[in-house]
């Protein structure tokens, strides 16, 4: 991909891996395969964020492979520490509507990798913090999500797809439904080459 490498940390620690490994792991295409990333669920939400992060913006990642020695603060910097982060499993939801005696959660970093692989779906934007808050009586989540955009797309339009997506797609894969869903717009990014769509 690059030889761009987040900054090591006590953060990036993903089930005994590290965010360089599954990189250089992604680099190889997925060869040989790695049971003990391939089974861990941290890993895997790390890796799709990872690939869909390569197919967005693959220019990009090159020419800020090169800021990122000079500038620790990049835009490719940020986004890797945040997904990093944010494939950690978190808090665990309880499912609601189930019958009495029987329990079930979803994981914070799972709904989190819904919500990015929804943002990451819509042209011209790119997923980056997200932010959920459960409300009572539990089976609605309040969001709050930073996004990049990429130059030349309108920002307006884009961020209301986003958000219809979001507030469409989330309940048919979860058990929640969205109640506040904040959205930023952090940063516009230009893609090297790419003038407007």
């Amino acid at each position: 991909m690059t030889d761009a490498r987040p900054p090591s940390g006590p953060f990036e620690d993903l089930d005994g891996h590290t965010l360089d490994e599954l990189v250089d792991y992604l680099d190889r295409g997925r060869t040989p395969l790695d049971p003990g990333i391939e089974a861990s669920p941290a890993c895997r939400i790390a890796l799709a964020g990872l690939e869909r992060l390569r197919l967005m913006a693959g220019g990009l990642l090159e020419e800020d492979a090169a800021l990122e020695r000079t500038h620790p603060d990049c835009w490719m910097t940020t986004v890797l520490d945040r997904i990093s982060l944010e494939a950690r499993p978190g808090r665990r939801f309880p499912v609601p509507g189930l019958p009495p005696g029987t329990e079930a959660t979803v994981t914070e970093g799972a709904l989190r990798g819904l919500v990015r692989a929804v943002g990451d779906s819509v042209p011209g934007l790119l997923t980056g913090r997200v932010r959920i808050e459960p409300q009572e009586p539990g089976d609605r989540m309040d969001l709050d999500i930073e996004v990049s955009m990429f130059y030349g797309f309108p920002i307006e339009d884009t961020v209301a797809e986003f958000r219809r997506r979001v507030v469409e797609i989330l309940p048919r894969q979860a058990p929640f439904t969205v109640g506040r869903l904040d959205v930023r717009v952090a940063d516009v990014v230009e893609l090297p080459g790419a003038g407007a769509p």
